[in-house]
């Protein structure tokens, strides 16, 4: 009996007491300004955990998770903005679990949320999960910082025609290669890592539609079951498994109105052996609008050589619709979504977006071939389809 209290006694003294009630994140921002507000958020500041005034550089936040979870240490430069704005929201990511963690970074390094770079003095110990993360950053920012880079170059090339056709080509070619890089990497990683919480962050923020449905169910067959039941699995294998379209798939049909407000279905609009950009967009939408010239110049380019377009507005204002058709000379078909209001219109459901201007390209056999057909993108592929 006795030595059976003096084992227990000499457990409550060692470092096997069990897991922590919960967290507490010390924070050192050398240089920071007295008494500014820091947060505790989520990753789209959407959700406020924590508030803390900063003394002497140093914050803490204390509390509670059931899971490891992927969190923000913010600060904004301008309070009253604190969601537009990205270059004055500054955030660092953090995976909190509960433990002791320590986060260390000079206030004037703190990057804003539009910057992915990793700042190289920040330290952040005592969470076995940020680990992973940082790993996983360490291996996909190379190709996000190049991808960032690139399309910064192809905005000057495309839009303020700053370079040739060839140069926009280059940017779109070899911003695919960053896209399937840093899909390949989030995929090995969820390989090695599959029943960590960063494989299923990433698993949920893989872009999967724009690779075959197929490749989607295989990324899913990573995980293990006993992870696929837990609550962040479910949700994980929803996102892989049931997006609305992934490349290779059939364009979903359904009804349409004319300009003269008669319903049709989309499928008989779709021209057999004909490829077919089909675009959603709207009247009021700016971007939408100022896209238009680019199109015309595509569709009067490729028209006689097999290509159409379809463009499907969004507009709930059928007279501003039929009257921005006529101002903008669009001579290919143009139909309106038939169901649902605005933002909710079954086309971008069944699309899968959420705003507009979104496009879609449709190969000579009806499949998806791209989602993400625009621009430079578009002009790339019919280049290459109609060797032009």
């Amino acid at each position: 009996m006795k030595l059976i209290i003096i084992f227990c006694f000499l457990l409550s003294l060692g470092g096997c007491q069990g897991k922590p009630e919960g967290y507490v994140i010390k924070g050192e921002l050398e240089g920071a300004p007295e008494n500014e507000w820091v947060f505790l958020t989520n990753l789209g500041q959407s959700v406020y955990y924590d508030s803390v005034q900063l003394k002497k550089g140093h914050f803490e936040f204390k509390g509670k998770v059931e899971g490891p979870e992927l969190r923000c240490i913010t600060y904004f430069k301008d309070p009253a903005q604190r969601v537009y704005g990205w270059d004055k929201i500054m955030t660092i990511p953090i995976y909190v679990e509960n433990s002791e963690i320590q986060v260390s970074l000079p206030f004037a390094e703190i990057p804003s949320k539009s910057v992915n770079e990793i700042p190289g003095n920040l330290r952040i110990k005592g969470s076995h999960s940020h680990d992973l993360y940082a790993s996983y950053k360490v291996r996909v920012n190379p190709f996000v910082l190049k991808n960032d880079s690139l399309f910064d170059a192809y905005r000057h090339v495309y839009y303020y025609k700053k370079g040739t056709e060839e140069d926009v080509f280059c940017c779109v070619r070899e911003m695919n290669a960053m896209r399937d890089s840093i899909y390949n990497v989030g995929v090995e990683f969820i390989r090695q890592h599959p029943d960590s919480p960063v494989a299923l962050y990433i698993g949920q923020n893989l872009k999967v539609r724009a690779y075959a449905r197929e490749n989607a169910k295989l990324v899913a067959k990573l995980f293990p079951e006993a992870i696929k039941i837990t609550p962040e699995g479910e949700k994980t294998l929803k996102v892989l498994l049931e997006q609305p379209l992934y490349v290779g798939d059939v364009l979903p049909d359904f009804d349409v109105l004319n300009t003269d407000l008669q319903k049709v279905k989309l499928s008989d609009l779709l021209k057999k052996g004909h490829y077919t950009l089909v675009e959603l967009w709207a009247s009021w939408c700016g971007p939408c609008r100022a896209d238009i010239p680019h199109l015309k110049e595509t569709y009067e380019r490729y028209h006689g050589k097999g290509f159409e377009m379809i463009s499907i507005s969004i507009d709930d204002d059928m007279e501003a619709w039929v009257k921005a058709v006529k101002e903008e000379g669009m001579d290919w078909i143009q139909v309106c979504g038939a169901n649902g209001k605005s933002y909710y219109k079954e086309c971008m459901k069944l699309f899968g977006v959420t705003g507009v201007p979104s496009c879609v390209l449709v190969d000579a056999e009806g499949l998806v071939l791209s989602t993400n057909a625009r621009g430079g993108w578009l002009n790339e592929i019919l280049a290459s389809i109609y060797q032009d």
